[in-house]
């Protein structure tokens, strides 16, 4: 009689990433639907620290109506924020601050472009639930004015969940891939924790090499308990920590 060995199933943790610098994050206190207060905020950090992370973009919602928010207010806010930090976080951790633009009519005419650090990076997303109207348009506009669109978290967009297909992926953000725009991935996606339909354009645009970077888009410390148990192969964890090394370059 044989006997099979039953192969063991694979499992990853937030640390096997190794993420050092989040260019997604709802750090910045009481701004949105992020951290509230200070305290919160230094928890979220601390574990930040604790977990390797060294470079931090606060990248706070701005959408006219939920969180209109101005770049001269976050900057305001930012500003008395950071001297707050204690002296080992504000030493041994770069913070930087940009903003998470949804793209909607009101984002045609915003003046407000809070970039990643590479002053050319910008952060857009749209509705969870419904695809924004203006999104290939804004795209092409943000192209032109010289920036580097990159769309967050295209995974949990129910949206392309339904469009998904097991061999031709999701079409539209296979033609933004391919007309420029950057595509985003979130950490806490990594572990199904959107359901399956997530995990299935989540595994089919890692499989093609069409994200870019990794964010963790943390909005709590209590969150970040969730960041393990990550559902992907080896060879999609190092693809994953391909993402992590893009992330540091944005930081010089």
């Amino acid at each position: 009689m044989l006997f099979f060995k039953k192969k063991k199933k694979e499992t990853f943790s937030f640390m096997d990433i190794g993420l050092t610098a989040d260019v997604h994050s709802h750090i910045l206190p009481g701004v949105d639907d992020g951290s509230p207060n200070p305290e919160e905020s230094l928890a979220i950090l601390e574990e930040c620290h604790r977990r390797g992370v060294r470079n931090v973009i606060f990248t706070p919602h701005v959408a006219r109506a939920m969180f209109p928010n101005s770049a001269e207010a976050l900057q305001a806010r930012f500003a008395a924020f950071i001297p707050t930090l204690p002296e080992t976080l504000r030493t041994e951790m770069r913070f930087h601050l940009a903003s998470e633009y949804m793209v909607d009519e009101f984002f045609v005419t915003s003046p407000d472009r809070l970039c990643w650090p590479d002053g050319q990076h910008i952060l857009i997303e749209m509705s969870y639930y419904e695809r924004s109207r203006e999104i290939r348009d804004e795209i092409f506009q943000l192209q032109l004015n010289g920036l580097k669109p990159v769309l967050a978290h295209p995974e949990r967009y129910v949206f392309y969940q339904k469009a998904y297909d097991k061999k031709k992926g999701v079409a539209e953000l296979e033609q933004f891939f391919e007309a420029g725009c950057q595509l985003q991935l979130n950490v806490m996606s990594l572990t199904g924790a959107y359901g399956e339909g997530s995990m299935a354009v989540l595994r089919w645009l890692l499989d093609h090499d069409m994200y870019s970077f990794i964010g963790t888009d943390v909005h709590s410390r209590r969150q970040m308990d969730h960041f393990d148990g990550l559902q992907i192969t080896s060879a999609q964890l190092e693809k994953v920590r391909q993402l992590a090394r893009n992330n540091e370059t944005l930081f010089g």
